[in-house]
Formats: C-alpha cells, sequence, structure tokens
C-alpha cells in the first residue's frame, strides 16, 4: 500500500486515518470517507489504491472507534437479541451529532478535504451500516451513504423509514446484503432481507434520482468477506 495509515485521538474517539498516495508532496484536496468502527481500514484502502484515478476518486478514510457498538450504533433502545446479549441502547443520535459537529471539523481543518456533502461519505457494516442509513435521515453534512449488511431488521426502523425523508434528497446511497443474512436462526436477524428490500423500496420513493440508489446481494452470510464487501461500496460510492 503506496498511501499512509495514521492513528489519532479526537476528544477521546480513538480514529485510524488513511491518507491518499502523494497526499504529502501535492495540493489535491480530496473527498472523505467516514467508516463507523472498522479496525481493518488497511485491509480495506490496500485493493483500493489500484482503482485510484481509474474508476475510483482517490479519497481520505478515516474510522471512528466506539467502545460500544449496541450504544452508538442503535438508533433507539430495544430488547437484546438473546438472552447472553446486551440490550440496545439507543445512542446513535448522539454519536452521529459528535461525528458531524466534532470529528469532521476536526478533519476538516487539520487535512486537505473537500467538506462538502456532495464529497462526504459515511458508511458501515452491521449496526454500523444500519448507523449509517440512520445518518441519512438525521445528519445533512453527508452526503454518500454506504450500508453494508445493514441490521435493517431493526425494531421499528422500517416504520421510522417510511415516516421521515432524507436531508439530502440527493443523496447517493449504496445497500449490500448476503443472501444467506435472512436464514438466521434468531427471528428478529431473520427480518433482515425482507426489511432490507423494503428500505430500497422507500428509498426509490424518496430519493431525487433512483440512479443513486444501489441494492447489491452478495454470495455469503453476514460476515463473509467484509473487505471486499467495503471495497465493492466505496467504488460505487466514489466513482
Amino acid at each position: 500500500m503506496e498511501g499512509n495509515i495514521e492513528n489519532l485521538s479526537i476528544a477521546g474517539y480513538e480514529c485510524t486515518l488513511y491518507l491518499p498516495p502523494k497526499y504529502y508532496i501535492n495540493d489535491v484536496s480530496y473527498p472523505v470517507v467516514y467508516i463507523n468502527g472498522e479496525d481493518n481500514i488497511q485491509e480495506i484502502m490496500g485493493d483500493l489504491e489500484s482503482h485510484f484515478g481509474v474508476d475510483c476518486s482517490a479519497f481520505i478514510a478515516i474510522s471512528v472507534m466506539v467502545e460500544e457498538w449496541n450504544e452508538n450504533f442503535t438508533p433507539w433502545t430495544a430488547p437484546p437479541l438473546t438472552k447472553k446479549s446486551g440490550s440496545f441502547k439507543g445512542g446513535a443520535a448522539s454519536y452521529l451529532n459528535f461525528l458531524a459537529d466534532t470529528i469532521k471539523p476536526f478533519i476538516d481543518e487539520h487535512y486537505k478535504t473537500r467538506p462538502e456533502p456532495s464529497n462526504t461519505a459515511l458508511i458501515g457494516y452491521s449496526l454500523g451500516g444500519l448507523t449509517a442509513l440512520y445518518g441519512l435521515y438525521t445528519i445533512s453534512a453527508f452526503g454518500k451513504i454506504g450500508s453494508m449488511s445493514g441490521s435493517l431488521w431493526y425494531d421499528g426502523w422500517i416504520e421510522f423509514m417510511d415516516s421521515h425523508m432524507p436531508a439530502n434528497a440527493n443523496s447517493r446511497v449504496y445497500m449490500s446484503l448476503g443472501r444467506s443474512e435472512e436464514h438466521s436462526r434468531n427471528q428478529r436477524m431473520a427480518k433482515v432481507g425482507n426489511c432490507t428490500r423494503k428500505a430500497a423500496l422507500i428509498l426509490e420513493k424518496q430519493l431525487e434520482f433512483k440512479e443513486n440508489l444501489i441494492l447489491e446481494w452478495n454470495d455469503g452470510g453476514h460476515f463473509s468477506d467484509l473487505p471486499n464487501r467495503f471495497k465493492k461500496a466505496l467504488l460505487w460510492l466514489m466513482p
């Protein structure tokens, strides 16, 4: 990998920053991709560099780590999935506001960014993908959204989408799901296939341009081939 990986702390949040090749030797400003809670940013970006300038724009990426996904990446409270798992605490609104009001301004001030929403993406996987999609409705700073294997089975989520409108109707939205995910033994999680289909239909009506939405189906289950699923999302979001 030719780009640089840097670790930094922003107001108590540990972050991993990726800077594209030649960042320090040119005067170019870059789009920025914010990633919810992933610690494999080097693996995600490694295969993407060969696409820069060909079928993908070079961009800065920053992964924001959280201590508890069940708190930071859930839009409202909900019961636990199993007797052994913790409850969902509904702290996504606070996390997204902190991301937009503190972390993004820090990155825009200290790095060469293109700060407008059309050049700012928010992506995530699983509950992180749910939170990215929640950000579509609650935060106007992000004009590109990626929800890979998003936990759209979440209690009340489809009803929320159906009763709200995106903060930016011209946003670009990527969604994906593994074909085996809707065969979960957990009855709530097994709803993810139908919920993802319904979410796509709702977004088709809400977004200004239908071509700004894609739902992609991947082979495998929830944990299959994560880096490649991120890669496909980013190639579509950052053309």
